[in-house]
């Protein structure tokens, strides 16, 4: 009898090449000598494990890797994460000319996208095709149909909740605000989701639970694959969570469709200029560029990153305003002196933006809010990264957080509490406290370097004016809402709540 069989040899053929995997990854790989658990060096199903199977959970295990090993460890057979606030701005500078790593282009589904572009100055090309359209001037420009859209959901608290013992979800309130003013603002459509009963539409709610298959997608790229190779309306079947994003893309695909087929006549005449007309008359796309699939992309890129982040902060400072009658009379004070009549003679986003506890206060929700939780993965494909003794090796994945980054102890004291008199020097009864200057450096929601948020003026836009009028125009008090509704308990690229609770609720007085 034949000792070795196609089985056996199959069996020791995985044997030896998982031994000698092992035995480079932990002694001959050039990550070896950087700090880490041992388990994550030798393979990358433990990161999956954690974020797959219990839910957006490694953020939590490299934070506690982190307070083990010290400020740069190895999390996986191949990357490098660090934290250190002091070295944030150095590592994603403006001047840095990094790549993504290849896996990632398609970890969202989204290749075409700026966003998931993959090398530098492929990305800063499509950048500057994009970059006008967000500029502090054009959101500017933008601001009268954000005030008009802030309006309208004070409005509706003011009516259909005050007084009435009826809670209210402001994390609903809020994604039909943010959702309406980036469709309009991109694509020129508006969707009227702040008409929507309770705040309550199914396409946010969708965006909203769809973030919660993104590692799934992420880890398990043939997974996406699939779905993406079956019509939509099977998908839509299959989860249906996902018809309303799928009719939102269709509407979208349509438009772009109408563009492109007059784009020489009319979209440049056009009084609101969308995405669109930006990208099809950019002279940094070539033509093959100014395709259907890659404005579609550019498109679910938008509204993906525009809604959620912006929400989610919003609803931060909400609930901790709510939740501490200091900051709340003294916001409500510098409001009521600064805006007498919010109504008649509203202030402008310059004049809000000078407010000092106002200020703070959006400060401090950006801080906690972290804007994007997943790490922010580069590599350098021509030179080594230097830190400290260590030296990154050319074309080695390394990442930093901005987890970390808002929730160092060193740069803000007590870091999990919502204390916007650290922005001012103060404490929120307004006594001397620590030192502030300097510390806008270290915040970083919108992340740094070249591949920076580009939606950041529109969302700062949204803060100042959202949370202005809120709490100007509106008496509220917390309704059966803990912390726990909107403290980070998992990472699923954006933050999100502990499964269960059910966003701020409150009651219009």
């Amino acid at each position: 009898m034949d000792p070795f069989t196609p089985t056996v040899v199959v069996v020791l053929a995985v044997v030896f090449y998982s031994t000698a995997l092992g035995i480079y990854r932990l002694l001959l790989s050039p990550l070896a000598r950087f700090p880490g658990p041992k388990l994550t060096a030798l393979t990358g199903w433990y990161e999956t494990y954690k974020d797959v199977f219990q839910g957006g959970q490694f953020i939590f295990e490299i934070e506690k890797w982190h307070q083990q090993y010290g400020p740069i460890i190895r999390i996986n057979p191949w990357e490098v994460h660090i934290a250190d606030a002091e070295f944030y701005q150095t590592l994603y500078s403006n001047k840095s000319r990094y790549s993504k790593p290849k896996a990632w282009k398609y970890r969202f589904g989204l290749p075409l996208s700026t966003f998931d572009v993959i090398e530098h100055d492929h990305h800063r090309r499509r950048r500057q095709a994009v970059s006008p359209f967000f500029s502090r001037q054009r959101v500017f420009e933008y601001l009268p149909y954000v005030q008009e859209r802030v309006d309208q959901m004070c409005k509706r608290l003011e009516t259909e909740y005050a007084g009435k013992d009826l809670p209210v979800s402001l994390d609903d309130a809020y994604a039909a605000l943010t959702s309406d003013v980036i469709n309009y603002y991109s694509f020129g459509v508006s969707y009227n989701f702040l008409d929507y009963p309770d705040f309550q539409t199914p396409f946010t709610t969708s965006i909203r639970k769809l973030a919660r298959s993104l590692h799934l997608s992420g880890h398990f790229p043939w997974f996406l694959a699939l779905m993406q190779s079956l019509p939509p309306s099977v998908v839509a079947i299959l989860n249906p969570d996902m018809k309303p994003v799928f009719d939102f893309h269709g509407e979208i695909r349509a438009q772009i469709q109408r563009l492109m087929a007059d784009k020489d006549t009319k979209t440049k005449s056009n009084n609101h200029r969308t995405i669109f007309t930006e990208l099809l008359h950019s002279k940094f796309l070539q033509n093959e560029e100014k395709s259907l699939d890659l404005l579609q992309q550019e498109a679910a890129s938008l509204t993906g990153a525009g809604i959620e982040t912006t929400k989610t902060a919003l609803a931060m400072a909400t609930f901790h305003i709510l939740d501490n009658p200091a900051i709340y009379q003294r916001l409500r004070a510098e409001l009521r002196d600064a805006m007498p009549d919010p109504v008649g003679s509203p202030l402008s986003l310059s004049q809000l933006e000078k407010l000092p506890y106002l200020h703070a206060v959006v400060q401090e929700a950006l801080r906690l809010s972290f804007g994007i939780s997943q790490r922010l993965v580069r590599i350098d494909p021509y030179s080594p990264i230097k830190y400290g003794k260590y030296v990154i090796p050319p074309g080695v994945p390394f990442s930093m957080t901005s987890y970390l980054q808002h929730r160092d102890c060193n740069i803000f004291p007590d870091p999990d509490e919502f204390r916007p008199g650290r922005w001012l020097g103060q404490d929120d009864g307004g006594a001397e406290s620590e030192q502030h200057r300097g510390l806008s450096k270290y915040l970083v929601p919108f992340g740094s370097g070249p591949r920076m948020c580009l939606g950041m003026n529109l969302a700062n836009a949204e803060m100042y004016l959202a949370l202005a009028h809120v709490f100007r125009r509106l008496d509220l008090e917390l309704f059966e809402t803990k912390r726990n509704a909107v403290d980070m308990d998992a990472d699923y690229f954006i933050p999100v709540a502990k499964a269960g609770t059910k966003g701020v609720r409150v009651l219009v007085k």
